[in-house]
This record gives C-alpha cells, structure tokens and sequence, in this order.
C-alpha cells in the first residue's frame, strides 16, 4: 500500500467493535490514526493504534483540523456514541457543531450522519464503509443455538421483522420487542439494552427480540450489532429469542454468543 493511501482515521466511540476493526485495518497495511470520542474508546485503543487522540464529540472543527494536520483522505466510523449523553452536553459543542446540527431539519442519525460526510467532503477526505474492515463478523441464515423456535415463536419472529424493519426505515430505531404479535418495545434514542429490558419487562416471560437492518443501510455507519450485552440483556430479563438479520447485522464474538445462549436456553438465530 503506498504512503498516500496508507492512512486511515478511525473515529471511535463505545463498543468491542473498535479494536477489531484497528486489527482488521493494521492487517489490511492500514497506518492508523484513532480518534477516541468516548473515555471507553481511549481505554480500549491505548497501545493499538500508531497515533490516538481524545476529542468529545463535539469537537468538529479540532477533529477536522487534525485530519488535515496528518494528511489523512480516509476516515471509518466505528462504536457508539450516545446520543442522549450528546445533547445533555450540548455546551461542549464547537461553533462548527453548533453551526451543522442548527441547519439539520432534525437530529436522525441520518441527517447527522450526512452532514459529517459533507464536511469531510469539503476536504477531500472519504469516509469507508465499516464492512471494508468486518466482513467477517456477518452470518448467512441459520439457527444457531440448540434451542429451535416453535411455530407460534415463528410467527411472532415474522411479524417482529416486519415492525422492525418498518421502524428502521423511520431512521428511529432498528430493534423491537414483540410477543404474541403484540408490540412492546420500539428502541429510540435510549438504545438496544434499554429497549430489550422494556420489553421483557412488560412481557414478564417469553419476550422475542428482532434486530434488523434500515433499508438501504448505510454501511458506513450505525450496522447493526449483537454481542454479549444483548444475550445477557435478554437472559437477566425473561426473554427467549434474539433473532437478527443476516448477512447485514455485525456478530461480535459469535462462540461465545451460542454459549451464552444455550446456557440461558435462548433461541439464537439469524433471519
């Protein structure tokens, strides 16, 4: 890979998905430049990457100065950001935030999404698609734990793909709760945990979980993603199912999802 296509910006939030995508990019001959925008991305990158920086969020115009700086023309997303924890903070936003976001017609992750590319843009910089570094962590359809979903699961499974891809489309949520073709979760801005514990809540026993893709997904950000907290989540609460969509949702730690799933006698599968 020569000098001027070697370098790569990976602006990093939450999330297991941060150091393999930098293992995926350092194995790829990738020089990498994190940008931590969370306390949690800083921890899990110290030592990983060539250079790391910690910025907040809001933070627009020194992220974009330092891109400049390194002479980097290629950015990847990677890792949550809290939304929620985003606006609280609002004063920590830059002129250059403050400047993009009032212009948005709304705070969708879409809308957010496409003024940061617009940015990058302005300086000649392309953002690459998350799956360049992590097409390995998608699954074609299968069942994979030991417990099989009945009919009446499959039923509710169907119709929880149907809602969810519907809310997704929204750009509100890409996970629904659903049992006995009853809606009882739609995740917003709180997220996939809170939303599974709402639901399983409410349902008591049995709750089913469907987890999907928007349509036209974007895959340079927000993929959906499972991983241990969405198992553990589903267990600490009563549900039964997590079914997600395949070949466009990311698995993190696939082996230790079926284990986990097949302690807790959850069904397991992609749709």
């Amino acid at each position: 890979m020569s000098n001027e296509t070697n370098k790569l910006a990976i602006v990093a939030g939450n999330g297991d998905l941060t150091a393999l995508l930098v293992k995926s990019a350092k194995e790829q001959g990738f020089n990498t430049c994190a940008i931590a925008i969370t306390d949690e991305a800083q921890n899990k990158l110290e030592g990983l990457c060539d250079k790391l920086y910690k910025f907040s969020p809001g933070q627009l115009s020194k992220m974009l100065n330092l891109i400049k700086d390194e002479m980097i023309k290629q950015v990847v997303f990677i890792g949550k950001v809290p939304k929620i924890d985003l606006l609280r903070n609002i004063h920590k936003l830059d002129w250059l935030a403050i400047k993009h976001l009032s212009s948005l017609s709304n705070l969708n992750d879409d809308a957010i999404h496409n003024s940061v590319i617009d940015l990058l843009n302005k300086i000649d910089v392309k953002v690459l698609p998350q799956t360049d570094f992590l097409k390995h962590l998608f699954l074609e359809k299968e069942i994979l734990s030991k417990r099989i979903p009945t009919l009446e699961e499959r039923i509710d499974i169907e119709y929880g793909y149907e809602l969810a891809k519907q809310v997704a489309s929204l750009d509100i949520g890409q996970t629904v709760v659903v049992k006995n073709k009853m809606t009882l979760a739609i995740e917003a801005i709180e997220g996939t945990d809170e939303a599974i514990k709402r639901g399983c809540l409410l349902a008591k026993l049995g709750a089913i979980v469907v987890k999907v893709s928007k349509p036209n997904q974007d895959k340079r950000f927000d993929i959906p993603t499972i991983g241990e907290n969405t198992i553990e989540t589903i267990a600490k609460y009563n549900g039964s199912i997590l079914a997600f969509e395949a070949n466009e949702t990311i698995v993190v730690n696939k082996d230790r999802l079926i284990e986990l799933a097949n302690k807790h006698n959850i069904c397991l599968l992609s749709i």
